[in-house]
């Protein structure tokens, strides 16, 4: 290969610029020394500066010239390892020729050989893809079930909490109602509530109340604030129905306890909201 010459770069306008500068630098100290400008600590700063820039621009060109130097010395190895290269594919290109007229006896012996393990790796493959596809079908299916499954339990829950919700709020218009001068109010109230339970008792919800002086029962009984009353308490009155559904417990009965809180017989709507929302937990009883 030609050797190649790299091009120098221009020594003068360095030169001259670092001359300018080493001047520039030389004239602020003067400056400083005869006492024209005053020397001070931004004098230093500049006159060092211009000097680290003039021997910076001097020495530049050499910089860009061994640039330059080491990118070619570059290129002409990498030159070299292509020669090289290409001298190893054609010796390769030769062995290869060599042995596929060696293979080619042994192609002739493999071909029934890969014949029918192709078929067997077909038929494998097939098998397994069928056992895949059926798996994922059934996995989709049970999926999709138990998706359907927390929907319809979701939609359950929620639709209990609603129905208690208003058969609570029933009961406080019930118990205002009883307290009405006019009976007839009391009785259309009484009257609309049974329907209500009534239509409710259809879906397996089922309100209970307590009796006012039976013995306050942890298991089917609860307080407003739910701590538990000292023992042989009374209750004095319902404040909120206890609920079961299908016969399983989702709240116990909120009920006034005796001495302690008072019991009126009207009851609004801070009353019902007082109790706790109905919970499915099974745990839960309440008297049938």
């Amino acid at each position: 290969m030609s050797e190649q010459t790299v091009p120098r770069a221009a020594k003068w306008p360095f030169v001259l610029g670092d001359l300018c500068l080493l001047a520039s630098a030389g004239g602020v100290a003067w400056l400083a020394h005869s006492g024209r400008i005053p020397w001070s600590l931004s004098v230093a700063a500049v006159t060092t500066a211009a000097v680290g820039a003039g021997a910076w621009v001097l020495v530049t060109p050499f910089l860009r010239d061994q640039e330059a130097e080491l990118r070619l010395r570059e290129q002409d190895n990498l030159a070299d390892t292509l020669q090289q290269i290409q001298q190893l594919e054609r010796a390769a290109s030769g062995i290869a020729a060599g042995a596929s007229n060696l293979q080619s006896g042994q192609q002739a012996l493999q071909r029934a050989n890969e014949t029918s393990a192709a078929l067997v790796q077909q038929l494998a493959a097939e098998r397994k893809s069928f056992t895949e596809t059926l798996q994922r079908n059934q996995d989709q299916e049970r999926q999709t079930l138990r998706l359907e499954l927390e929907k319809l339990r979701r939609g359950e829950e929620e639709t209990l909490r609603v129905v208690c919700h208003l058969l609570d709020h029933n009961f406080a218009v019930y118990q205002a109602g009883q307290q009405s001068p006019h009976p007839g109010v009391a009785q259309q109230l009484a009257q609309y509530r049974a329907a209500c339970l009534d239509a409710v008792r259809r879906l397996g919800i089922v309100a209970h109340q307590a009796t006012p002086g039976d013995a306050f029962h942890p298991d089917f009984h609860q307080t407003v604030d739910g701590k538990a009353p000292p023992e042989d308490s009374r209750i004095a009155g319902t404040l909120a129905c206890g609920y079961t559904v299908r016969g399983v417990g989702v709240r116990p009965i909120i009920v006034a306890i005796e001495g302690q809180t008072p019991v009126t017989s009207t009851s609004d709507d801070s009353t019902a909201q007082s109790a706790e929302a109905p919970s499915t937990d099974p745990d839960v009883q309440t008297p049938s």
